[in-house]
């Protein structure tokens, strides 16, 4: 027998849950949520509901499985008068006729009243973003908005703001800071962050170096650790994940494998010739120096810190109603600064 998989729909939202105010700041009487401050709430196309926001509609459980179509909203609700009417920028009620916002985008339906934020529409991008529309440039190819000042040195990757490679949650539309590699691939700072205490040193996408690498430590190792006698004379071939170089027939370690390039041991073996002697020592050591180490630590935890400083923030908050995107692009080497996401 077949069953059919039916689900409660959720509860209508009460009148006083519908008209009552909301506050961005209780404290300053500034209406609005945790979010913006706006002096209206907007009715969701998708399911009729009423909320300040669309970040509003999406914390809500009730709304799990669908998200609000920014560009879709028709209505709005005066929080002054509760008066249900056509998005605009002030209430259409004669006896009210409050502003919503200070700012007020038409495409986006999108409202913030913020004394001090700087607010654009980028047509491109197709939503609001944070900044002054003279400081930034909208690039084609990465599929973003990015700060005049380095926008003819940044690394241009097609669609760079798609998904963060580590929470596969949207760069594009993400109000959460995002940080380049020096590939110039994305990612959001969090994910950086963490990224970067796992101790991982490669980009997930593209496996080039996260930074600029101190090799030293891993030389001086391989020169003390001597491989096994039984492995004497094994070689492997290696492709440099940093400068895409392909090395032939290099002595085999188990530590790693230099590019004769670039000096990169972020290297992947393409290919093994191993030779197994079982006549001869198989035993291996992996010897430290702890006064070199030492110095070479200090070298690394130097560039993790220039790592951490130089790191190209892209601030995130979408502003239209999380739709006010801005990326701000500051590149490691080129310390150029892009817009932040509201």
């Amino acid at each position: 027998m077949q069953t059919t998989n039916t689900q409660t729909p959720p509860l209508p939202q009460s009148i006083d849950e519908i008209k009552s105010k909301s506050y961005h700041s209780s404290e300053l009487d500034i209406l609005g949520c945790k979010h913006y401050a706006r002096n209206c709430k907007i009715k969701a196309a998708c399911c009729g509901r009423i909320y300040v926001c669309r970040l509003c509609h999406a914390d809500d459980p009730v709304n799990f499985k669908h998200e609000i179509n920014r560009h879709a909203t028709k209505e709005v609700l005066c929080m002054f008068c509760q008066t249900l009417q056509p998005v605009s920028k002030q209430c259409i009620n004669n006896d009210c006729n409050k502003e919503f916002a200070r700012y007020f985008c038409d495409v986006c339906k999108f409202y913030d009243d913020s004394p001090t934020k700087k607010i654009y529409h980028c047509d491109k991008c197709g939503i609001c973003r944070v900044g002054s529309r003279d400081d930034y440039i909208h690039c084609d190819k990465c599929n973003g908005c990015l700060n005049k000042s380095g926008f003819n040195s940044h690394k241009c990757i097609e669609n760079k703001f798609s998904n963060c490679p580590i929470c596969m949650e949207d760069l594009f539309s993400s109000r959460e800071p995002s940080t380049p590699f020096d590939c110039g691939h994305m990612i959001h700072s969090s994910c950086y962050n963490d990224f970067i205490k796992s101790g991982s040193f490669k980009c997930p996408i593209c496996k080039k170096s996260i930074g600029k690498m101190h090799w030293k430590h891993t030389d001086n190792i391989i020169k003390r650790s001597k491989m096994p006698e039984m492995y004497s004379g094994s070689t492997v071939s290696i492709l440099c994940n940093d400068c895409q170089e392909k090395c032939v027939d290099q002595p085999f370690h188990f530590i790693g494998t230099k590019c004769t390039s670039c000096g990169s041991y972020n290297t992947t073996i393409t290919s093994k010739n191993i030779i197994i002697d079982e006549t001869k020592d198989s035993s291996f050591t992996v010897v430290e120096d702890a006064e070199e180490d030492e110095e070479d630590e200090e070298e690394e935890d130097e560039e993790g810190e220039r790592l951490g400083e130089d790191e190209e923030v892209v601030e995130g908050d979408n502003d239209e109603d999380d739709d006010e995107e801005v990326v701000e692009e500051n590149n490691n080497n080129n310390n150029n600064n892009n817009n932040n996401n509201n």
